[in-house]
């Protein structure tokens, strides 16, 4: 559902255009309604809607000084301008913000339908393209992700449950790997032929392997979905008569199914764990060791574990640069980097998709174990993850919420969402109720309050002259009468009268 918000401060047109269209059937949910742009303004701060409808003339802050000031916070934001005959021109001011819709009052509810599903089509294709590309950089990493996955899992520093979850997250294991297919033995003398010639044959009976092949101890497994019993004893049959010079014996076949990706990947673990040589196969039919020194589980997370306690930035440089060395193999240091990557945000239940499919490809236009560093350096530094001395997890993200505004008091596009996607990389829905759980008040509440308390301070210093400038330091910019309306909302003076009080005292 997209979340719509309707502006109007006349509470007849507001109510009507509320309850005069089924919404849910358009895919739309009104999340809030406002009599004025001040009152929008907060409310978009906090509830970050995806449409508004507005009109044009309201108290305060009227249409278009709210779209300008929101457009700086959520360029994303899509508008629906309400006008009358009389102000449609001026309207069309709007469209240097990207506004495409205007309609005039009274409102036509089929004009509205309209536009509405216009906008939602419009939005469904940017989702489907941007799934698109999620998918493309989630495939360029799947394999190196599921090398990580099983050294994880053959090693268990961790609770089983818990990595498996953590790779779930990102690799989304299909419900189709139910098949495990067991050929041995299988010589090494002839193993390339043998995984190529499988291959052809899986492929010719259109299975599709959900997962990389295993080989371990003169075996191979192959993990697939399969929904023909028929089909498994032709498979059977077939792979048993593939031959080659010299082999000794023919490799035999066996069919393992379980009722769950878990339970098949449980199983898988425990047969592998056992052997120190286990490989796996890309697409390209090259052979990984799965085990390895650079990306052992205990140094990843001793390494996650210093990065997390580490004091400053330079100190999280200096553990990477003792890491990412010119010995490390390219391959073997993207590898290192996804994991360290997971281990670090498995807690962060906020962490976005969208974050991690970015982190990734820029990882893979990484030709260099130096640029690798420097990526992982600047993702772990600018997100100001680490708990160090102070509480970890949501704690800690309210924590840095709290000191990034107050050191970017003057920046107009201080949002919840701005914050939340472009320093924290989570989402805004869980930083949204997380910082209402652990402070008792909205976020819009507390950005207002400090910087009504830095613009007190300020008019305590500088005399009455100075009012547009404090406003635009308070992050108010060239609107100096819109921060005196939050000004006197929050004092219950306008900054002429508080500068006439505190020259009293």
């Amino acid at each position: 559902m997209l979340k719509l918000m309707i502006i109007d401060d006349e509470d007849i047109i507001r109510n009507a255009i509320a309850q005069s269209i089924d919404y849910s059937s358009l895919g739309y949910e009104v999340t809030a309604t406002a009599r004025n742009g001040m009152e929008a303004f907060d409310m978009i701060c906090d509830n970050c809607p995806d449409v508004i409808i507005t009109d044009i003339k309201m108290p305060v802050l009227d249409g278009l000084e709210l779209i300008e000031r929101v457009s700086k916070l959520d360029s994303g934001i899509k508008y629906i301008i309400l006008s009358g005959y009389g102000e449609f021109e001026f309207a069309k001011k709007a469209m240097k913000f990207g506004v495409q819709h205007f309609l005039l009052k009274p409102t036509n509810r089929q004009e509205l339908t309209r536009a509405l599903e216009e906008i939602r089509q419009s939005h469904d294709e940017q989702q489907r393209q941007m799934q698109i590309q999620q998918e493309q950089i989630l495939s360029k990493v799947r394999f190196p992700m599921q090398q990580c996955f099983l050294i994880e899992a053959l090693e268990q520093q961790q609770p089983w449950a818990d990595i498996y979850q953590k790779y779930d997250r990102l690799l989304a294991f299909s419900g189709k790997c139910r098949h495990i297919c067991i050929c041995t033995p299988v010589e090494d003398s002839f193993l390339p032929f043998f995984l190529r010639d499988t291959v052809g044959i899986l492929n010719k009976y259109r299975l599709v392997l959900q997962f990389p092949i295993i080989c371990v101890n003169r075996s191979v497994v192959f993990i697939f979905s399969m929904e023909s019993l028929a089909t498994r004893e032709k498979l059977k049959s077939i792979i048993r008569q593939l031959s080659y010079p010299r082999q000794q014996v023919s490799p035999d076949v066996m069919f393992q199914y379980y009722a769950t990706p878990f339970e098949l990947f449980s199983s898988l673990i425990k047969l592998t764990s056992q052997y120190s040589q286990i490989r796996c196969m890309d697409a390209s039919f090259k052979l990984y060791p799965v085990r390895n020194n650079f990306t052992a589980p205990w140094k990843v997370l001793e390494l996650g574990l210093a990065i997390k306690n580490a004091r400053s930035n330079m100190q999280i440089t200096e553990l990477l640069q003792r890491v990412f060395n010119g010995s490390m193999p390219v391959e073997e240091a993207k590898n290192l980097a996804i994991e360290l990557f997971l281990t670090i945000h498995e807690s962060d239940t906020g962490t976005t998709t969208e974050y991690a499919c970015n982190f990734f490809g820029k990882l893979y236009s990484c030709t260099t174990i130096e640029a690798i560093s420097e990526l992982l350096g600047l993702t772990l530094t600018e997100t100001g993850f680490r708990s160090g001395p102070q509480e970890a997890g949501t704690k800690d993200y309210i924590r840095l919420l709290k000191i990034y505004v107050k050191s970017h008091l003057d920046a107009e596009n201080l949002s919840l969402k701005w914050i939340a996607e472009n320093y924290l990389f989570i989402s805004v829905g869980y930083l949204s109720k997380q910082f209402v759980k652990e402070t008792g008040e909205r976020f819009s509440d507390y950005l207002n309050r400090t910087r009504m308390e830095e613009a007190e301070k300020l008019m305590g210093l500088y005399n009455k002259d100075n009012i547009a400038c404090i406003a635009k330091n308070v992050g108010f910019g060239t609107n100096p009468h819109y921060f005196s309306q939050v000004f006197k909302r929050y004092t219950g003076c306008t900054p002429s009268e508080y500068y006439t009080k505190i020259r009293k005292i």
